[in-house]
């Protein structure tokens, strides 16, 4: 809320209500609010899209709650201009998708709340940092102001003298932004990596190890024993990076596998991402810790054998469900660090 004028209003797209938000506002935020004098509103528009049948999309909800609550036209008015442009914008893909919108804008009428913002601050919440305090000076003085939407306050003394810019800084980058995570089912699996190979962000990772590592896995951390002869006697994982995951489901999709007592769910399914973001947080970080495979016992020819590679295109800008990274990152793990890339100008300039 830094440039934010007194008097202006804020909008939160939340999954808690108008009388729960406060809570769970960090503190500095609440002291903006006060200050400032903002008026604050609440909706939660990935639950209106859900009820509504839009899923994950949500630009209609929010440009709803936009002129609803800016005064910028009559709110009737801008309803009525809403719906128009939808006619004009989705009225070739059918008009089940029309009235979907439209039932969307009307029930985001319906779930936008004001918040009453209290007189004082309560929040013992702090705002975490923007990448870890674990991260390279450069990424915690330039990435992270980057990041953070301070970039044009950089000096050029920050700037590396040569103008090339360090790599692999995605690792620090944690956008949290996925409301579901796959989840793995070591039963049901049948160990084919399919999972693993067409993850668009290399969040959803296979590794085999040394049974002799797992006692000092978090109590959470699966791991199961290996199903092939080529490792026989090892271990086992499949694992989320659950702050890097877009939710985007292609891993479902994908799973070739079936729960025998539950037709209904496969290898990997998902599951809300918050409640269990610490567990999975500590669990992939114990993954990362466990050694790669050693690239001359790898099978490269398969995607089952290409999966236990590290990838080093990961956790990429691209769209949820991405078809096209998945190559790049296929090319990263069969040929590593020899890999020099020549590319033209489009999505791949901007994700990579």
């Amino acid at each position: 809320l830094k440039a934010a004028l007194p008097g202006s209003t804020f909008l939160l797209n939340s999954m808690y209500g108008p009388d729960e938000v406060w809570q769970h506002l960090p503190r500095h935020i609440q002291e903006q609010l006060i200050s400032k004098k903002i008026k604050f509103y609440v909706i939660d528009a990935y639950k209106v899209g859900t009820a509504t049948g839009m899923g994950g999309r949500v630009n209609t909800i929010m440009q709803t709650c936009f002129f609803a609550i800016s005064g910028v036209l009559p709110k009737d008015v801008a309803i009525e201009s809403i719906k128009k442009s939808i006619k004009k914008t989705y009225g070739k893909k059918g008009d089940q998708i029309v009235q979907q919108n439209y039932q969307a804008v009307d029930a985001t009428i319906a779930n936008l709340h004001e918040v009453k913002v209290p007189a004082t601050a309560s929040s013992t919440i702090t705002m975490p940092p923007v990448v870890p305090n674990t991260a390279p000076e450069f990424i915690k003085s330039v990435t992270a102001q980057i990041i953070a939407g301070f970039g044009d306050d950089l000096p050029v003394s920050k700037m590396p003298v040569d103008g090339t810019f360090p790599t692999g800084t995605t690792q620090w980058e944690k956008r949290n932004i996925a409301l579901e995570i796959p989840v793995w089912d070591p039963v049901t699996c049948i160990q084919c990596n399919k999972c693993a190979m067409v993850c668009p962000h290399a969040a959803i990772r296979t590794k085999v190890y040394d049974a002799a590592l797992l006692p000092k896995a978090p109590a959470t951390f699966k791991g199961v024993d290996y199903k092939g002869p080529e490792y026989k006697g090892m271990k086992y994982t499949v694992q989320v990076a659950p702050e890097d995951c877009t939710g985007c489901e292609l891993c479902v999709d994908v799973c070739p596998a079936k729960n025998k007592s539950e037709v209904r769910l496969k290898a990997i399914n998902m599951a809300a991402q918050p409640p269990i973001r610490e567990t999975e947080h500590a669990n992939f970080n114990f993954f990362l810790g466990l050694p790669e495979a050693d690239r001359t016992t790898v099978k490269v020819d398969s995607v089952k054998g290409a999966q236990f590679l590290q990838p080093l295109f990961e956790f990429s800008g691209a769209c949820s469900g991405c078809g096209e990274t998945p190559y790049v990152k296929l090319v990263s793990q069969l040929f590593g660090d020899r890999t020099i890339v020549a590319n033209a100008t489009g999505c791949s300039s901007i994700y990579g």
